[in-house]
Protein backbone atom coordinates (compact mmCIF):
# COMPACT_ATOMS: atom_id res chain seq x y z
CA UNK A 1 0.00 0.00 0.00
CA UNK A 2 1.28 3.44 -0.92
CA UNK A 3 1.83 5.93 1.86
CA UNK A 4 -0.13 9.19 1.68
CA UNK A 5 1.58 12.37 0.53
CA UNK A 6 2.60 14.96 3.13
CA UNK A 7 -0.45 17.16 2.43
CA UNK A 8 -2.84 14.22 2.92
CA UNK A 9 -1.17 13.23 6.18
CA UNK A 10 -2.15 16.61 7.66
CA UNK A 11 -5.87 16.13 6.92
CA UNK A 12 -8.11 14.49 9.51
CA UNK A 13 -9.16 10.94 8.49
CA UNK A 14 -11.95 10.96 5.91
CA UNK A 15 -11.60 14.66 5.13
CA UNK A 16 -10.81 15.87 1.63
CA UNK A 17 -9.41 19.29 0.91
CA UNK A 18 -11.37 21.77 -1.20
CA UNK A 19 -8.47 21.90 -3.65
CA UNK A 20 -8.53 18.11 -4.09
CA UNK A 21 -12.32 18.15 -4.64
CA UNK A 22 -12.09 20.77 -7.36
CA UNK A 23 -9.56 18.73 -9.32
CA UNK A 24 -12.47 16.67 -10.65
CA UNK A 25 -13.68 18.94 -13.43
CA UNK A 26 -17.00 18.64 -15.19
CA UNK A 27 -15.11 17.54 -18.31
CA UNK A 28 -13.50 14.70 -16.36
CA UNK A 29 -16.87 13.66 -14.92
CA UNK A 30 -18.47 13.74 -18.40
CA UNK A 31 -15.69 11.48 -19.71
CA UNK A 32 -16.16 9.17 -16.71
CA UNK A 33 -19.90 8.93 -17.44
CA UNK A 34 -19.27 8.09 -21.10
CA UNK A 35 -16.53 5.61 -20.20
CA UNK A 36 -18.79 3.90 -17.64
CA UNK A 37 -21.71 3.64 -20.08
CA UNK A 38 -19.39 2.19 -22.73
CA UNK A 39 -17.95 -0.38 -20.31
CA UNK A 40 -21.45 -1.52 -19.36
CA UNK A 41 -23.13 -1.45 -22.78
CA UNK A 42 -20.22 -2.24 -25.09
CA UNK A 43 -20.95 0.83 -27.25
CA UNK A 44 -18.19 3.01 -28.69
CA UNK A 45 -17.38 6.27 -26.85
CA UNK A 46 -17.95 8.39 -29.95
CA UNK A 47 -21.39 6.85 -30.36
CA UNK A 48 -22.40 7.58 -26.75
CA UNK A 49 -20.85 11.08 -26.75
CA UNK A 50 -22.86 12.01 -29.85
CA UNK A 51 -26.18 11.19 -28.19
CA UNK A 52 -28.19 13.85 -26.37
CA UNK A 53 -30.04 11.22 -24.32
CA UNK A 54 -28.95 7.68 -23.54
CA UNK A 55 -31.55 4.93 -23.10
CA UNK A 56 -30.51 2.02 -20.89
CA UNK A 57 -32.23 -1.19 -19.88
CA UNK A 58 -32.74 -1.84 -16.16
CA UNK A 59 -29.63 -3.99 -15.72
CA UNK A 60 -27.37 -1.48 -17.51
CA UNK A 61 -28.94 1.43 -15.59
CA UNK A 62 -28.15 -0.21 -12.27
CA UNK A 63 -24.62 -1.09 -13.35
CA UNK A 64 -23.85 2.42 -14.63
CA UNK A 65 -25.11 4.19 -11.51
CA UNK A 66 -23.59 1.78 -9.02
CA UNK A 67 -20.22 2.21 -10.74
CA UNK A 68 -20.50 6.01 -10.90
CA UNK A 69 -21.52 6.21 -7.24
CA UNK A 70 -18.60 4.00 -6.26
CA UNK A 71 -16.09 5.88 -8.40
CA UNK A 72 -17.18 9.30 -7.15
CA UNK A 73 -18.01 8.18 -3.59
CA UNK A 74 -21.45 9.80 -3.67
CA UNK A 75 -25.10 8.73 -3.45
CA UNK A 76 -27.26 9.82 -6.41
CA UNK A 77 -30.57 8.08 -5.58
CA UNK A 78 -30.65 7.16 -9.28
CA UNK A 79 -30.40 3.41 -8.66
CA UNK A 80 -34.02 3.31 -7.54
CA UNK A 81 -35.28 5.74 -10.16
CA UNK A 82 -37.88 4.46 -12.61
CA UNK A 83 -36.31 6.62 -15.32
CA UNK A 84 -34.10 4.73 -17.77
CA UNK A 85 -33.07 7.62 -19.98
CA UNK A 86 -30.42 10.22 -19.11
CA UNK A 87 -29.03 13.37 -20.65
CA UNK A 88 -25.24 13.15 -20.32
CA UNK A 89 -24.80 16.93 -19.94
CA UNK A 90 -27.46 17.22 -17.22
CA UNK A 91 -26.02 14.21 -15.37
CA UNK A 92 -22.55 15.74 -15.64
CA UNK A 93 -23.73 18.98 -14.00
CA UNK A 94 -25.56 17.10 -11.26
CA UNK A 95 -22.64 14.81 -10.41
CA UNK A 96 -20.12 17.67 -10.55
CA UNK A 97 -22.24 19.67 -8.10
CA UNK A 98 -22.50 16.67 -5.74
CA UNK A 99 -18.76 16.03 -5.88
CA UNK A 100 -18.06 19.71 -5.22
CA UNK A 101 -20.48 19.66 -2.27
CA UNK A 102 -23.14 21.84 -3.86
CA UNK A 103 -26.11 19.49 -3.83
CA UNK A 104 -28.73 20.43 -6.40
CA UNK A 105 -32.27 20.07 -5.15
Amino acid sequence: MRSPCERCKRLPPGEISYKAATVMTSTFIRQLIIHTICNVTGNEPTEIAALHRVELNTRDWEQVFSRLEAALDIHTRMLTSTERSICIDTLTQTLHAKVAGNIIS
